[in-house]
């Protein structure tokens, strides 16, 4: 599989961004965020799981040893950790770092704010759990077709750990169709698994991948004993309008199995990270599982 393309020094550049983006469906930042902020909610989130008794007994919980109990995402058992991550002030500030909102805003060419449902994806090792299938974000997301999804790694994930995979110029395909699938999101992109301009790397916290929500990507088996920690932070223009949400505007993720952002909010000394500004239009959504849906016009001219 093909190497990412780092651009971390060209991060200054709108017009070469803005292309890299438009021709390859993503971006990749080696080192962009600060190594102890990540390290700092590694820690935080660690804690949580070995508390839960996701992780070994017998190894540092920053190892992310992988105990019998470790459940895949949505399965019995999960939210009672999911639901103490998502009460974690450190994780949703993490979405709004001015590293990560200003890249968008540059990106988007407007001022730029983070959707409240951040998400974090612990992956036990297979096949015990199934990756994340090939998918487009756009299905999930809709709203606005230049919504931008970053995802961080949270520990060090090596391909054999199920790092995330992209499909280089996969917008160009528009939206594609679907089928249903196991893992994540239940649904897959019909798209070439084998095709040359897969793309991956070996991560390390720190690094963030941008991508378009026309870009197929997906999650790889977990072959190693560890949990593989993640997070997904998606990113729109304020002038764009947003999805209204079936169970709530502005919920967190999986609520409501995860309760309510006054009630995981509680004792937090800000809650700006998971506030949708004033001023932002709301949408319908539409059945995510219909074959046929029309590719928006966007920006970044995929070509």
């Amino acid at each position: 599989m093909k190497e990412l393309t780092d651009s971390y020094a060209d991060r200054a550049d709108d017009a070469v961004l803005r292309q890299r983006l438009g021709a390859d469906g993503y971006l990749f930042f080696r080192g962009l965020l600060p190594v102890q902020v990540v390290t700092d909610v590694h820690e935080q989130l660690a804690r949580i799981l070995y508390d839960s008794d996701w992780l070994a007994r017998d190894a540092d919980p920053r190892e992310l040893v992988a105990s019998g109990r470790a459940v895949e995402e949505g399965s019995a058992g999960f939210f009672g950790a999911y639901t103490a991550i998502q009460s974690t002030q450190a994780f949703h500030e993490l979405a709004v770092r001015p590293e990560l909102i200003g890249l968008a805003s540059q990106l988007l060419g407007e001022e730029a704010f983070a959707h409240p449902a951040h998400i974090c994806r612990i992956a036990p090792p297979s096949p015990g759990a199934n990756p994340t299938p090939i998918h487009q974000d756009y299905r999930f997301i809709q709203g606005c077709v230049d919504t931008l999804t970053t995802w961080l790694p949270l520990s060090p994930a090596p391909p054999e750990i199920g790092g995330l995979r992209v499909y280089a110029g996969s917008p160009r395909l528009g939206v594609l169709p679907v089928k249903a699938s196991d893992g994540p999101g239940m649904m897959r992109a019909e798209a070439d698994e084998n095709h040359p301009e897969w793309r991956t790397t070996s991560y390390q916290p720190g690094d963030v991948l941008l991508f378009g929500s026309l870009t197929v990507h997906g999650a790889m088996p977990n072959r190693t004993k560890r949990l593989r920690l993640s997070a997904d932070f998606r990113y729109q223009a304020r002038s764009a309008p947003m999805a209204r949400d079936l169970l709530g505007t502005g919920k967190p993720h999986y609520h409501p199995d995860v309760p309510d952002f006054p009630t995981l909010t509680r004792g937090w000394t800000s809650t700006k990270s998971i506030e949708v500004p004033p001023g932002v239009t709301f949408v319908d959504r539409w059945d995510p599982r219909v074959d046929d849906v029309p590719t928006p016009q966007s920006r970044f001219a995929y070509a």
